[in-house]
């Protein structure tokens, strides 16, 4: 009997040869992801509609394809296509500068001196590879063991382990490298008695989904982390780091790289995203950190003093919230600025920036990319600790137990929550608190993916205060105005340039921080799942986007009947891609009403930044 995996081969095999016509002057071919009930039908409609299967996508029952750009609104509306979507590029959150001692940051060090060093548990890095001749790579803390598990290649489709696992492309462009190392760098320092890597005993799966440049696509990417889920219990992958992001073009539940990665959580993988570097805008967070399952992670910097916290601050590249759905993101923050980890001297990285280069192998970064690769390397500290613990827990106890920044003296938040989210993460906590609970609490992710119903957050924006508020009582007894958001850098609660330096709670010994865990009112549980479905219908989107006037039941057959329309968009995404498009729709679509049009642009790019 053929396999399914024979079946799709031979279906893709007949696509490629057969899938064109003989037309002198063909339409230009657009490069889509294609959803269906299966990857069967995906197949089916696309070589229905003169276009080509590049590659199968099974963890979204889809397809990469090359379709006519007259073909799209077609393909769009035929029975059993779920969706089309632009086959967009990803770009790495990656960042140009320096840094020191960030396992001390978050207290990494009082995890190891009770003998966790993150054994037993698999991280996944999806991103340019990494260099597997790297020794702080390659072996444990003890030295006698070969942890790289295994190396797979979505580009170009190798899959290599010991003894062949160097025969792999490595890692050209050596942000994998670098992100890996920041997870688990087994090398020590004598001189500061500490690992230069968050778990140095973990194990590591590579998956490369971009290229020498760190570029890829939609379809890469979808790709790896396909194989990821497919691959999790022969590796024991338990986490899943993503240090990448791409502009969001749609809602969560109709991008197809949220889907996926809404797929690995639900298989049991602690999907970790960086937010991305476009901020301090309102409105920045990037695709898949947008997910409003997974853990999403913004910057804060120790101001080069990694033993003294009352200096420390956001630096305004790490992107804020609320996501264009109305959630809050990020989750939490983590060190993301002057980072130092492991890097060759002859990747792409480290011969464009040769101002960053250290002693021979490691280079120095700043971006939301390091400080996902950190909350990675505590997300395998914790489950090392605790193995039973569900994404959810995890997610639960990272920003339970983590600390916002308010000031000492008038209790004002010096950061949103659209800002800091939870506060900045702290190891010891993180795995030996005693706290229960699971975070996305009220959510139903089966049904999510399967389009039965779908969520946004509390999110509004009101012209009235122009201040981004939170709605209903889930966040009402956060102190100071950390529940709302003028939507500035400079409008943070007493500016600014009064926190940086300034005396917050997180001067002084983490221990006499303000607002612990277990002094918050309510606990977790007063944020963690206050959200809101969209069924039924949400009374007050009534009168704005008519649309959806009527309820859930008038656009859940998918994209024809939303936006006006697959129509409106298709083959010409890039005309609200990297924005919210239209300024009264996207206001609408948000609940974010009369938000300033300065206040919406989001993107995606590469950026130097100096403290």
């Amino acid at each position: 009997m053929r396999t399914r995996t024979q079946f799709l081969a031979s279906i893709v095999l007949v696509v490629m040869l057969f899938g064109f016509g003989l037309a002198p002057e063909p339409a230009p071919a657009v490069s889509v992801i294609v959803c269906g009930p299966s990857v069967e039908a995906a197949v089916a409609a696309v070589v229905q509609h003169g276009g080509r299967v590049t590659r199968a996508l099974a963890v979204i029952e889809g397809v990469a394809a090359e379709v006519p750009q007259t073909m799209l609104a077609a393909l769009a509306t035929t029975r059993g296509v779920t969706s089309v979507f632009p086959n967009q590029a990803v770009t790495a959150a990656g960042y140009g500068v320096a840094d020191v001692e960030f396992p001390i940051v978050v207290g990494a060090d009082k995890v190891w001196e009770l003998g966790n060093l993150g054994e037993g548990v698999t991280v996944a890095v999806l991103d340019t590879g990494a260099d597997t001749t790297l020794l702080g790579l390659r072996r444990d803390a003890d030295r006698n063991r070969d942890r790289i598990l295994v190396y797979y290649d979505a580009l170009g489709g190798g899959l290599y382990e010991y003894p062949f696992i160097h025969w792999s492309p490595r890692d050209p462009n050596g942000h994998g490298t670098h992100v890996s190392g920041i997870i688990c760098n087994s090398e020590y320092e004598f001189m500061d008695n500490q690992y230069r890597g968050i778990a140095p005993n973990a194990d590591l799966v590579l998956v490369r989904v971009l290229d020498e440049y760190g570029a890829g696509t939609y379809a890469d990417v979808i790709a790896g982390i396909d194989w990821a889920v497919q691959h999790k219990d022969d590796y024991n992958i338990r986490v899943l780091n993503i240090s990448m992001y791409a502009p969001p073009v749609a809602p969560y539940w109709a991008d197809p790289y949220n889907l996926a990665v809404m797929a690995a959580w639900q298989a049991g993988i602690v999907v970790v995203a960086s937010a991305g570097n476009d901020g301090p805008a309102p409105m920045s967070i990037g695709v898949p950190g947008n997910t409003p399952y997974v853990i999403t992670v913004g910057s804060f910097t120790d101001n080069f003093t990694p033993e003294y916290f009352g200096d420390d601050y956001m630096p305004p590249f790490s992107a804020t919230g609320p996501t264009l759905d109305a959630f809050v993101k990020p989750d939490i923050i983590a060190p993301g600025a002057h980072i130092v980890s492991l890097l060759r001297g002859n990747t792409y990285l480290a011969q464009t920036y040769p101002e960053n280069r250290l002693n021979g192998r490691y280079f120095k970064t700043s971006g939301t990319s390091t400080s996902s690769a950190v909350v990675s390397g505590i997300a395998a500290l914790m489950l090392s600790e605790n193995p039973d613990l569900t994404p959810d827990e995890v997610k639960y106890r990272l920003t339970v137990t983590a600390r916002p920044q308010f000031s000492e003296y008038s209790g004002e938040a010096a950061y949103s929550i659209w800002e800091q989210g939870a506060g900045r993460v702290w190891a010891p906590d993180a795995v030996y608190a005693t706290v229960e609970g699971t975070a996305n609490a009220g959510m139903d992710l089966v049904a999510d993916l399967a389009g039965t119903v779908h969520y946004q957050g509390w999110t509004v924006y009101d012209p009235d205060t122009e201040t981004f508020v939170i709605q209903g009582t889930g966040y009402e007894t956060w102190a100071g105005g950390y529940e709302t958001w003028a939507g500035g850098y400079e409008t943070w609660a007493g500016g600014y340039e009064t926190w940086a330096g300034g005396t917050t709670n997180w001067s002084g010994d983490f221990n006499d921080w303000l607002a612990a865990y277990e002094t918050w009112a309510g606990g977790g549980n007063a944020w963690a799942g206050g959200y809101e479905t969209w069924a039924g219908g949400y009374e007050t989107w009534a009168g704005g986007y008519e649309t959806w006037a009527g309820g859930y039941e008038t656009w859940a057959g998918g994209y024809s009947t939303w936006a006006g329309g697959y129509e409106t968009w298709a083959g010409g995404y890039e005309t609200w891609a990297g924005s919210t498009g239209d300024p009264i729709w996207a206001a609408n679509y948000v609940n974010l009403l009369n938000l300033p049009t300065d206040a919406t642009a989001v993107g995606f790019n590469l950026l130097f930044w100096e403290e």
